[in-house]
């Protein structure tokens, strides 16, 4: 039997991405799941969840008790709109991934201080607040010095934020000049007034793009109940997988460690890397960037996917 087991990720209800993603996967992966939010059908490998795409850590509790096997070594999270190099398959993933029985996989470790200038998901983690009324979830996680120290065995830090990072810097469109005149003017004297201070975490977080990763089978169960702590508070799923894999796991390698690296496509320019493929899928598989870990997003709703 496989070591192995695929379970895919939906967003959203895309019931029509099943066999699209069978066809792809089934001769790769013996076992394969789908968590799909508010799913009603009959497939046995098809797990219906309950929570916002912001917080799909959330999906991953929630199907846990179904792909769960004591045989698996290794559980591979990908998202649907993600497409893997079609060269990874259950025999060689642990090869290109580098990883040995212990180790998980996220694509970066990110500290939220790194981010640069402001984004909305730091704002949000820094009011975010295990306290939640009507969640008693505090307990579940490790208290605040247990996970510094587990986030130190990896070489990371957690640092203060800055003024800029969650105060996002002031536009004045449509203003009068005298009006725009003043409202930079009290922009730029709290900026000057906050410029030296610190912002703390209430708790030690950190960040990834996190629409691919793999957990070992050692880290599994501690890491789905992380996930669900943070789903049920309502932390942004790009700070929740990477700090319940960072609070979890023995091992963790990330992309700058392996030789395949990631084909994220957020721009125009990194987009063009599609057009050869004429929005056709047996093209994208059959001729896949050989250096590349995975492309995503690819919207199957947009490609002709006949295989």
């Amino acid at each position: 039997m496989s070591e192995v087991v695929l379970i895919i990720i939906y967003n959203h209800k895309y019931d029509k991405n099943i066999e699209i993603l069978e066809q792809i996967y089934k001769d790769r992966f013996s076992n394969i799941y789908h968590l799909i939010p508010f799913y009603t059908g009959e497939k046995k490998n098809v797990i219906p969840v309950y929570e916002s795409s912001y917080n799909f850590q959330g999906y991953v509790s929630q199907g846990f008790k179904t792909y769960f096997k004591e045989e698996y070594k290794h559980y591979f999270f990908v998202a649907d709109d993600l497409i893997l190099n079609p060269i990874i398959n259950e025999t060689n993933y642990s090869q290109h991934l580098h990883l040995k029985s212990k180790t998980s996989f996220v694509p970066e470790t990110i500290g939220l201080h790194e981010r640069g200038e402001f984004w909305t998901h730091v704002v949000k983690a820094f009011n975010w607040n295990v306290n939640l009324p009507g969640v008693e979830a505090k307990n579940e996680l490790p208290d605040y010095a247990t996970a510094l120290q587990l986030f130190s065995n990896f070489g990371l830090e957690i640092k203060p934020l800055t003024y800029l990072q969650l105060y996002k810097k002031q536009e004045f469109p449509g203003l009068a000049k005298i009006k725009k005149f003043q409202s930079y003017y009290s922009w730029k004297k709290t900026l000057i007034e906050n410029k030296n201070k610190e912002f703390h975490l209430s708790y030690p977080l950190i960040s990834s793009y996190s629409d691919v990763f793999v957990i070992s089978a050692d880290s599994i169960k501690q890491f789905i109940h992380y996930c669900g702590v943070f789903a049920s508070t309502g932390l942004f799923v790009e700070i929740a997988i990477p700090t319940a894999i960072v609070l979890s796991a023995d091992e963790i390698v990330i992309e700058k460690d392996l030789e395949l690296k990631g084909g994220a496509l957020w721009t125009p320019e990194q987009c063009e890397i599609l057009d050869k493929y004429d929005r056709k899928l047996e093209l994208l598989l059959n001729d896949f960037p050989e250096k590349l870990l995975y492309l995503h997003p690819i919207k199957l709703s947009k490609w002709n996917t006949a295989l």
